[in-house]
């Protein structure tokens, strides 16, 4: 997600996600010539598969509040210090969400059972002989079946949202003045006042997390062996299963749809945009651009079709980021004055869109970096189209065999090299597009 910049989802945002998956899921078949009749065919998905949607989405919804609750509670509190300390927040919150999804999975496996020896119901179950058959022992076994994947998936979704939280705090209005003027506590002012202006902006970025956070879940739920829909999709992507990858399509879009329609319950809305731009952005390109350039026929086009679900996907927000600077420019009172449309350009418009062009570039290598480390960690064939020094740093993101995982848990130098130095070359672009991008005043 784009944090530095906003943009407003479309009219009926769940529908066109459902249809969006659906018609992905066609093109995928009809470009693969495979039958159409596949869909409906009984034997495409695998048994279980619904019980496996019904786990995921469970999961993704304790991730997503996990992440608003911990987001909400740290941005509000560092808003109520210095400024110094909200800016250091900030920058917690964008280092977190630089850091690889398969760095985080890994190293919560490494740490949890390797260092601490604490169990993982999907990989190491808790050995309670004595009380086996109680009922609040299988309890406790389902809720951190759920939990720990949840876990390790909100703590990306977190600092995704600590960064919104902090940044979506300046397009709301500061009342702190009347309401001090009027008595208000400043517990009120900042939880309640404050948190009513900020509700309808954190719907929309909550939306715009549900389009990234199953394509985490996949990696998620692959590394803990969780049954669900995402370690399903994961097989799926990583043998070439065109009929899995196009069903896989039809329901995460149902999943997400359902998420989407979820937040509604959020008070506050915005108005919705009825340009073309939002409705071609605000769909899942990510998932749709993992599940086509794993193909094996795709290997040639595979880098281009994940650099163009980046651009498609940050296309509303940085046009949207343009016309509210363009609006501002004073070009109008330089036609007054007679200044010709070559000089308007050169004087006003073209510094400006330089500035944008900078930020764009760093802020589209960046996410393409982290999602480039996204795709090799699920197909690791994908390494070898990649030229050094960015396949040293995937490699060791990229765990298939017991023996790597083996490897991995006894010496997870590499792993937490690799993810470090993937986070911190995606953590400085990011910086240096904030500080080159224009700002509306």
């Amino acid at each position: 997600m784009n944090a530095q910049h906003f943009s407003t989802p479309p009219r009926w945002l769940p529908l066109r996600l459902l249809l969006g998956g659906v018609v992905a899921a066609l093109l995928l078949l009809l470009t693969q010539r495979r039958s159409l009749s596949t869909l409906f065919a009984w034997n495409v998905p695998a048994p279980g598969l619904w019980v496996r949607c019904g786990s995921s989405l469970t999961v993704l919804v304790i991730a997503l509040l996990l992440a608003m609750s911990i987001a909400l509670a740290a941005g509000l509190l560092a808003r109520r210090m210095e400024p110094r300390v909200e800016i250091f927040t900030a920058l917690v919150g964008r280092a977190l969400a630089c850091l690889p999804i398969a760095a985080i999975a890994w190293g919560f496996i490494g740490g949890w059972i390797g260092h601490l020896g604490w169990p993982v119901e999907t990989l190491l179950p808790a050995q309670l002989p004595e009380a086996d058959g109680t009922w609040q022992t299988t309890l406790a076994r389902t809720l951190w079946e759920f939990l720990a994947p949840a876990a390790v998936l909100a703590l990306l979704l977190c600092g995704e949202m600590i960064e919104c939280v902090i940044t979506d705090a300046t397009a709301t209005a500061d009342l702190d003045y009347s309401l001090r003027a009027r008595g208000v506590p400043q517990s009120s002012r900042l939880w309640v006042h404050h948190l009513r202006q900020l509700l309808p902006l954190l719907r929309v970025r909550m939306q715009s997390l549900c389009l990234i956070a199953p394509v985490y879940l996949l990696i998620v739920e692959d590394v803990l062996r969780f049954m669900g829909w995402g370690g399903w999709l994961a097989q799926s992507i990583r043998a070439g299963d065109v009929s899995g990858i196009a069903f896989g399509f039809i329901t995460g879009g149902a999943m997400m749809a359902l998420l989407c329609v979820c937040l509604f319950v959020l008070r506050g809305r915005l108005k919705s945009s009825s340009s073309f731009m939002p409705a071609l952005a605000w769909h899942p390109w990510f998932l749709w651009a993992l599940g086509v350039m794993t193909l094996p026929n795709m290997s040639v086009l595979c880098w281009l079709i994940l650099w163009l679900a980046v651009l498609v996907a940050g296309s509303a927000a940085w046009h949207q980021a343009w016309n509210s600077i363009e609006d501002q420019l004073p070009i109008d009172a330089a036609r007054v004055l007679g200044a010709s449309e070559g000089m308007i350009w050169l004087k006003h418009i073209a510094p400006v869109q330089f500035r944008m062009l900078a930020a764009w570039i760093c802020t589209v290598f960046a996410q393409t970096l982290l999602w480039i480390a996204v795709a090799c960690a699920i197909q690791p064939r994908l390494l070898e189209e990649l030229v050094d020094p960015l396949a040293q740093w995937c490699r060791p993101l990229a765990i298939v065999s017991m023996q790597d995982a083996a490897q991995t848990l006894a010496d997870p130098t590499a792993l937490l090299h690799a993810g470090g130095s993937i986070a911190l070359v995606a953590l400085c672009l990011i910086q240096v597009s904030r500080i080159v991008q224009p700002r509306p005043t």
